[in-house]
């Protein structure tokens, strides 16, 4: 049974610089009508809240930091304050939560504790991405990180050709930023030149970087220097 005093929200946090070009007016609102948090880094949150325009004191609020090395210890006191009737807000370092982050598993958590689940809207780099990419957004997979090892990473790239001519899937992934370079040589001498990679840098930010071509053209003319930058990959058709 869901009870509709006991609230978790979901908050979207900036994926660039610029708070008022990816975070609605609205959703700084209820950000800063709530006391409680659940967050990857009280540090992030703490210094997101306070450059969100934020009056009252950063420090009477609660933050409860996710634990990195195990992410299923979800102890009971980070739900007590909804349980108590106090709506609480989950946020991720970047972007929205629950999406290729562990934010997921304190929704599911809060499902299970009979929390209303309200997300608010806000921006997230694999969606925005896919809507630029020109890819087919009807059928898509997000495969998160591919493998390191290089036989695990042939094996999955195998398994990303044969899905995009078979089925038109458009799949989608990211990378260690210092790895970005390799990752582009990788692709470019994987799959078949006909197959479109789109590489989206930077997105919303000052540097924002957004292009698709098919492997082919990319060959003649590759991308600009990735290294360390925050990107998306898509290959598709």
């Amino acid at each position: 049974m869901i009870l509709k005093h006991m609230k978790l929200y979901i908050i979207p946090t900036p994926i660039s610089d610029d708070i008022e070009k990816t975070i609605p007016d609205y959703v700084r609102k209820v950000m800063h009508g709530i006391k409680f948090f659940i967050v990857e880094r009280a540090r992030t949150a703490r210094r997101y809240i306070k450059a969100s325009g934020y009056q009252g004191s950063i420090e009477n609020l609660t933050f409860f930091e996710l634990d990195k090395r195990d992410k299923d210890n979800l102890p009971n006191s980070f739900f007590q304050p909804a349980l108590d009737g106090n709506p609480i807000g989950l946020m991720s370092e970047a972007g929205m939560p629950g999406i290729a982050d562990p934010g997921a598993k304190v929704v599911a958590r809060a499902h299970q504790l009979g929390i209303k689940v309200i997300p608010l809207v806000g921006p997230s780099s694999i969606f925005l991405s896919l809507a630029a990419s020109g890819l087919n957004g009807q059928n898509f997979a997000f495969d998160g990180y591919l493998p390191v090892k290089t036989p695990e990473l042939r094996k999955k790239l195998i398994f990303i050709e044969k899905e995009i001519f078979s089925r038109g899937t458009t799949h989608i992934f990211i990378e260690t930023p210092y790895r970005n370079n390799r990752m582009v040589e990788i692709l470019l001498n994987s799959f078949n030149t006909n197959i479109k990679l789109c590489i989206a840098s930077e997105i919303a930010g000052s540097d924002e970087y957004i292009l698709t071509k098919t492997i082919g053209e990319w060959k003649k003319s590759k991308p600009k220097d990735l290294h360390k930058k925050t990107c998306i990959f898509l290959l598709g058709k």
